[in-house]
């Protein structure tokens, strides 16, 4: 049976491929590593969270998260000798794990280059993400054509590559050594290959397919840049991307690397638009201009010792402006001897995150953006809030007065913070029963504003979507004397929104 992808497939082979594929069990994954094909340059060796080159800095860019799959760069088919039409990317033969799209491997831009001269070739595969030597069919190569010219604007295509591949090699595990043009070492779960490389001149490319026989037909793709000898590679220039402060200098080292040379100097095309420059070479200060806080750039060149440059990289430069105090806000809801309070109003000039200390004006303090707190005695208590940039803060003071307890009979419901996240929150509401007689079928309600909404909850069965109603499930039907039932919610709220004092009502509740 001879198989491409599910879009090529006569349908009598689409319910059988399936359970060959799960017959094969765990897939195997694999990539090119010497010399190292795109996925290894950008994803095995530099990953997404550590880009720094600009080749990797440009191929992330919109898929940070496909990065991680360096090794996954597979579908189902017989590759580039057998399907027709071809896929419309190259490097990830429209891999079946990107939904045939793009891979970060087929962005285009000033991918680095590796050493290369005419003549015998080793490239080995690094298979130890799923080391299936004994499905293995061949391995296959094709060469961009002579005429070839290296564009670090436009996607490789097709048309750009020899249509008969320079070197296919068959592997039959059954008689490892038939081939001796394919070394498999399964101690180091690799497959080193022996071909020939055909002559070429300056940047070139060479797509590699590693092929599993009928029983999967897996098959991994990628592209391997290629500088050869007789033609210089232009050099790759390292974008940057730095913080200072305002009215304060920017040292900063370009830098770049040559595949066939070393970088010997750095030219800036593009000035900063709100400071300026000055040094030369790798070394360069950067002066923003007098109070400017906000974000600037420019652009350099790499330039290598055969006098080429290297495509434009950006050095973004963010400028903080002179830290401003938080102004604090103090938010008070009064029941009882019971007090809920909360710093959702406070702000900073900076938008840098606050942190929260209260005073509660009895002796006790407590710290975050809500504070439930019951206070002993009634009175009038002077609470004082510190909000804090973790460089500046300011306080707020407010006298709170709280009534004597709650009467005999009373029982008070309170709606309470216990974990709060950019966008959602756990709380409890507590009915606690202030007097001599157990409370039954108990029955309360609540209220969130705009944009917050409860997910999911505990221990209550709760009807209605805003305003919400809630009664006991059962066990929890009775409060008794001196004692407190709660239950559980869980909310969603818009990023960044703190949540209000909320009040809980019913008939239960004084």
């Amino acid at each position: 049976m001879k198989c491409l992808s599910n879009t090529h497939c006569p349908s009598k082979w689409l319910a059988v491929l399936p359970l060959a594929i799960a017959a094969a069990g765990v897939s195997a994954h694999g990539l090119m590593v010497d010399p190292p094909a795109r996925n290894a340059v950008c994803g095995l060796n530099e990953k997404p969270d550590q880009a720094s080159t600009q080749a990797c800095v440009d191929a992330f860019a919109n898929d940070p998260q496909g990065g991680y799959s360096f090794m996954s760069v597979l579908t189902h088919d017989v590759g580039r000798a057998g399907v027709t039409p071809l896929p419309s990317n190259v490097c990830g033969f429209d891999s079946e794990v990107w939904n045939g799209g793009a891979t970060p491997w087929d962005v285009a831009t000033q991918w680095p280059t590796q050493p290369a001269t005419a003549g015998p070739v080793d490239i080995t595969w690094n298979i130890s993400w799923g080391p299936h030597f004994d499905d293995t069919e061949e391995f296959r190569y094709w060469i961009t054509k002579p005429e070839f010219v290296f564009d670090p604007a436009k996607p490789l295509t097709w048309a750009d590559f020899e249509e008969t591949a320079f070197c296919v090699l068959n592997y039959d595990d059954k008689n490892p050594s038939a081939n001796p043009a394919v070394i498999a070492d399964k101690a180091a779960q690799t497959f080193t290959t022996q071909c020939d490389l055909p002559a070429r001149s300056g940047h070139h490319v060479v797509y590699g397919e590693w092929g599993r026989n009928y029983f999967t037909y897996e098959r991994f793709h990628g592209c391997i840049d290629m500088a050869f000898g007789n033609g210089p590679t232009p050099p790759v220039a390292n974008a940057q991307a730095l913080t200072t402060n305002a009215n304060q200098t920017l040292a900063i080292t370009l830098s770049g690397q040559d595949a066939d040379g070393q970088v010997v100097d750095f030219n800036v095309v593009s000035a900063p638009a709100s400071g300026s420059l000055s040094g030369a070479g790798a070394d360069r200060v950067y002066s923003p201009a007098v109070d400017f806080a906000g974000t600037d750039s420019f652009a350099f060149v790499a330039i290598d010792n055969d006098g080429q440059s290297s495509a434009p990289a950006t050095v973004a430069i963010t400028v903080k402006g002179s830290n401003q105090a938080p102004v604090a806000v103090i938010g008070a809801d009064i029941n009882g001897l019971n007090v809920m309070l909360h710093a959702h109003d406070s702000t900073d000039p900076d938008n840098d995150a606050l942190t929260f200390d209260w005073d509660l004006g009895d002796g006790n303090l407590a710290s975050g953006p809500h504070v439930n707190h019951t206070y002993a005695v009634a009175g009038s208590y002077p609470v004082v809030l510190t909000a804090s940039d973790g460089t500046a803060s300011s306080t707020a003071t407010q006298t709170i007065s709280v009534s004597s307890a709650p009467p005999a009979n009373g029982v008070t419901c309170e709606h309470v913070i216990n974990n709060e996240w950019n966008t959602g929150f756990v709380a409890s509401v507590r009915l606690t029963n202030h007097g001599s007689a157990p409370v039954s079928d108990w029955s309360v309600n609540w209220a969130y504003p705009a944009g917050i909404s409860r997910t999911s909850g505990w221990n209550a069965t709760v009807t209605g979507t805003n305003p919400y109603t809630a009664t006991s499930v059962g066990w929890n039907n009775s409060v008794p004397p001196g004692q407190t039932v709660e239950f559980g919610i869980q909310a969603s709220k818009p990023a960044g929104a703190s949540v209000p004092a909320v009040v809980v009502s019913g008939a239960v509740c004084e």
